[in-house]
């Protein structure tokens, strides 16, 4: 008799026949597929048997990575054949995991090579090697993205190499082993690798043994052990903060710095590591990120993997496990798959599973193979910040793309499948004054006046505009606009050298770039303060100001079709953002530089979408609507909005004129 409990684990895979859910022998892509924001390749073969690997994602941008690697394992032909197995837990953001995936098994293949064979100290060497790069990637980028710093990952690796399983560990993902354990062919689950978590007694114990002077170095918070009362891990690659004393300190945001200097490094990047000798009552390995355990017990899984056919198992456990997190918030498992990602890392974090068997049933391959799961996420570019992207001048904001026609297919924001109307629009003033082009006389800078250049056409300049206007300052800082495509040559050579807009010129200076201005604005004059109260805020209004060229980027990016996920993760970024405090409709609850920074772009971007693209970026997102709504009240914004069929018309006539190119 199958017990009730057992029915409940294996329940997706409790089919007559058949061999998995929509899936069928040979039908898997070679690179796996995507399903929403579940990414899956079903089967695939490694040289002594087959795999399975599924990811789900649940936070904003996907911080799991992972790699089946089969073939040479190292640089040279001649060495030894070996199936590599990586699952990378990133934890505060992507960029620790995804360097990672791209660096960890070359440098192993590269110690190999030198010291003709695998070893624990081969993969050892590996993990440093790839720490000691990473931490050279922050050290590099530590002036323009400090937060780099507070980036990690914890690091599972797997690799079977002549009759052999060797396990490397760094964290706290895990590898479970299916193992025939009696008579009756039942099977017994057998964890195989030492997990690294302040939750564990031992791990408390040897965080104090190395830090014998350091009574704080584990400590109890909110009912949880942590690290230094931060990180939960004692070990990952990344986490430069706890590594190296240079950077715990500003600008690194003063959550991750701890109070005192530390000499010797607070986490390791060393792995712990295991050597196994496979038998032929080992069955399968079970490798996944610790959004899997979180779920499931080690013998919940076997028993899942041992019920259910091969081909298309890993997504089973992915799915077993979503159906548990389902169940602990009494809710529905169909529920739980409508929610979005970031928000859905409230019910359930990321999940990467790798199901490797170790016996093929028909044949393994000889042919080198290399498989990265991934899902839809925007992933960031790890050379470069936001802020290393140059502000677009007005002329190029919206050239390097290609229109996309309506019932093109193409539906990467939310729409509601209905032919969009306008947004109503405040209507714009008709008063203004002329932009001075190169037939206008100069200007006579430093006379003791404070102007503010600007075009009434550019996203970066409407930001000081706003400022200006929500400070009350029309009277003590003159608007002097610049006709950008005819610009008067004396604006270079007496106004600002960088020829751009917005710049500034107050107590005899010239100052430019957007995010700066506002800034400077609102410390240096009189009027309503738009810098948020409190710490917290604060320090989330710089990490939002610090996303606003990211998100401009990642539109624009969607809308010339080289990533077709990013507008959405974009919005949803926002929309999230706007859930952070519940004090009012605005980002930070109060209206502040934060809206002054995004409303430009998003001004723009719901026009365009909406009226080339029949795409509503407000379908799905209430937060986004009602902080529009809220924004079109707010006499400060909306006497600096742009005509909005002229604004559309204008991109139209760039496309269109790229289009002849």
């Amino acid at each position: 008799m199958v017990s009730t409990t057992f029915r409940r684990i294996v329940s997706p895979c409790w089919r007559p026949f058949g061999i998995g859910e929509d899936s069928s022998p040979g039908s898997d892509d070679a690179n796996g597929r995507l399903d929403g924001l579940l990414w899956y390749k079903d089967s695939g073969n490694h040289i002594t048997g087959e795999f399975s690997m599924a990811v789900v994602q649940a936070n904003n941008l996907l911080e799991d990575h992972s790699q089946l690697e089969s073939g040479p394992i190292s640089l040279h032909d001649s060495g030894p054949e070996a199936t590599f197995v990586g699952v990378y837990d990133g934890h505060g953001g992507p960029e620790a995991a995804r360097f990672v995936n791209d660096r960890l098994f070359y440098n192993i293949k590269r110690y190999t090579s030198e010291q003709r064979g695998i070893s624990p100290d081969v993969i050892t060497r590996g993990f440093v090697a790839t720490e000691e790069e990473f931490l050279g990637l922050v050290q590099e980028q530590w002036k323009n993205k400090p937060q780099i710093a507070s980036v990690g990952a914890c690091c599972l690796v797997g690799i079977v190499c002549n009759g052999l399983l060797y396990v490397a560990n760094a964290g706290d993902s895990r590898v479970v082993l299916g193992k025939v354990a009696n008579p009756f062919k039942e099977l017994k689950a057998v964890q195989l690798s030492t997990e690294h978590n302040a939750s564990i007694e031992s791990v408390r114990e040897e965080l104090r043994l190395l830090h014998p002077d350091d009574p704080n170095i584990v400590v109890l918070k909110h009912k949880v052990w942590r690290v230094k009362g931060i990180i939960q891990v004692s070990r990952s690659i990344g986490d430069a903060y706890l590594k190296r004393a240079e950077f715990n300190q500003e600008p690194l945001l003063p959550k991750f710095r701890v109070p005192e200097r530390f000499e010797k490094p607070i986490m390791r990047a060393e792995p712990t590591i295991t050597v196994h000798k496979i038998h032929p009552e080992d069955q399968f390995l079970i490798f996944a990120s610790d959004g899997l355990w979180e779920h499931l017990s080690n013998q919940e899984a076997v028993d899942i993997v041992n019920s259910c056919p091969r081909n298309g198992v890993a997504r089973k456990l992915v799915k077993a496990a979503l159906q548990e997190a389902a169940k602990k918030r009494e809710m529905r498992y169909s529920d739980l798959e409508k929610i979005e990602r970031g928000i859905r890392r409230h019910f359930h974090d990321d999940i990467t599973v790798i199901v490797v068997f170790l016996h093929a049933t028909n044949f393994a391959t000889r042919t080198p193979i290399s498989v990265k799961g991934v899902s839809v996420c925007l992933y960031p570019s790890l050379a470069l910040s936001a802020r290393d992207f140059s502000p677009p001048s007005s002329s190029s904001l919206y050239l390097d793309r290609k229109i996309l026609r309506p019932g093109s297919g193409r539906r990467w924001c939310k729409s509601n499948g209905k032919r969009r109307t306008e947004p109503k629009l405040a209507i714009v003033d008709s008063s203004r004054v002329p932009e001075l082009d190169s037939s206008s006389e100069p200007v006579q800078v430093f006379d003791g006046s404070t102007r503010l250049y600007i075009s009434y056409t550019c996203p970066f300049a409407q930001r000081a505009w706003i400022a200006r206007n929500y400070k009350g300052l029309q009277n003590k800082i003159e608007l002097v606009p610049i006709d950008l495509k005819n610009r008067p040559a004396w604006y270079k050579e007496k106004v600002y050298s960088a020829n751009k807009v917005p710049a500034l010129e107050h107590n005899n200076r010239v100052m430019g770039e957007s995010l700066d201005l506002i800034k400077y604005i609102d410390t240096n004059f009189e009027g309503p303060s738009l810098t948020p109260d409190g710490l917290e805020k604060q320090e989330v209004a710089e990490e939002l100001l610090s996303y606003t060229d990211s998100f401009s980027k990642a539109v624009r990016s969607a809308l010339n079709g080289t990533d077709s996920n990013a507008a959405d993760a974009a919005f949803d970024y926002i929309e999230q953002a706007l859930t952070k405090f519940n004090e009012g409709p605005f980002f930070l609850g109060q209206f502040s530089l934060v809206d002054v920074a995004y409303a430009p772009f998003i001004e723009r971007f719901q026009l365009i979408l909406s009226d080339v693209m029949n795409v509503d970026i407000t379908s799905g997102r209430p937060n986004l609507a009602l902080w529009i709504q809220e924004m079109n009240k707010i006499e400060a914004y909306t006497e600096t909005r742009q005509d909005p069929q002229e604004l559309v018309e204008r991109y139209k006539r760039r496309v269109q004129a790229e289009e002849r190119l």
